[in-house]
């Protein structure tokens, strides 16, 4: 098996593109990975390879909608998906409040166009069903979003009340909370410069890997790591990205616990952002990070790998 595992690794790693290689799109390279290995000799990669271009393995589709959302960035795809999608960069989350125990579009934070039901749509495109997207567009989307939605604060939103002592709530009627745009104006660190959000981006995935590249880490997940019967999705492929939604619901209130607001810190000197705050995380809020980063980066690689399967299964 582990000779197999490095076959494969070694025919995607003559397809991934050169460029840069910050922690930022590390995770998303290994969950693409990991959906590879998953998908070896199967009907679905074998669409995969059909739809992307050619050398463009699902490591790389997986960063593609992270790239485009720099304006100097193009490509022979991104000016035509810009202009069909001039909000693409709000696709990538949804604001539930990390408190509610299910995805849900009636609940607040929730809408037509955030990462479950766009991760819908692209298995629609895939299957025919829809023409929301192009093809390559629908399949670089959901290898993303797949990403996206085991990344907590993705998901699950933080909302602090607008009266004094600012306290995480939910939020009820059109005032008296403010978001936290996703946990990025929750600050801490030397002069405030780091942000909650960019903690789960960046920091913990970094931590997990421990230097290591993508390609490396992934090979490490898929020996330490195996499938595991949670994480396979229940009933119609449609209604997967819901169920991931809502278990990242769960890590989001974890996520959470222990976090202490210790100031109201107003805008920022560009007044860009009208509310932020600062935070102090409990101790050992690494070892959070060490324990639930593998499994989520190991999940959404299977997951991308059985929803591709959903779509185009084996043939008999």
């Amino acid at each position: 098996m582990a000779q197999r595992i490095l076959a494969v690794l070694a025919l995607i790693l003559t397809t991934v593109s050169a460029g840069p290689r910050a922690f930022g799109e590390a995770g998303h390279r290994v969950v693409g990975l990991l959906a590879e290995m998953h998908l070896t000799d199967s009907e679905a990669l074998a669409q995969v390879r059909r739809i992307l271009r050619p050398g463009e393995s699902l490591a790389d589709a997986s960063v593609w909608p992270d790239t485009i959302k720099n304006p100097l960035y193009e490509d022979e795809d991104t000016a035509i998906f810009r202009l069909d999608h001039p909000g693409h960069d709000t696709y990538h989350y949804a604001n539930l409040p990390f408190q509610v125990e299910r995805y849900d579009l009636s609940v607040p934070g929730a809408r037509p166009t955030d990462m479950v039901q766009t991760m819908r749509e692209s298995i629609r495109v895939l299957r025919g069903k829809s023409s929301f997207f192009r093809p390559r567009e629908a399949l670089r989307m959901l290898a993303h979003l797949v990403g996206d939605v085991h990344q907590p604060l993705h998901v699950g939103n933080t909302f602090v009340s607008a009266a004094d002592p600012p306290r995480f709530v939910i939020p009820k009627g059109p005032a008296g909370w403010r978001s936290t745009l996703g946990g990025n104006m929750l600050l801490y660190g030397p002069e405030d410069r780091f942000n909650l959000h960019g903690y789960w981006d960046v920091h913990a995935v970094n931590i997990s890997m421990r230097q290591e590249d993508p390609p490396g880490y992934a090979v490490r997940l898929s020996k330490t790591l195996p499938a595991r019967s949670e994480w396979r999705g229940k009933g119609d492929v449609d209604s997967w990205p819901q169920q991931w939604a809502t278990q990242a619901l769960g890590h989001a209130r974890a996520a959470h616990e222990g976090i202490a607001i210790v100031a109201y810190l107003g805008p920022d000197e560009a007044r860009r952002n009208p509310h932020r705050w600062r935070i102090e995380q409990p101790g050992k809020y690494d070892d959070l990070a060490r324990s639930l980063v593998p499994v989520q980066l190991a999940a959404a690689g299977y997951r991308l790998a059985e929803t591709l399967r959903a779509i185009w299964p084996d043939r008999r």
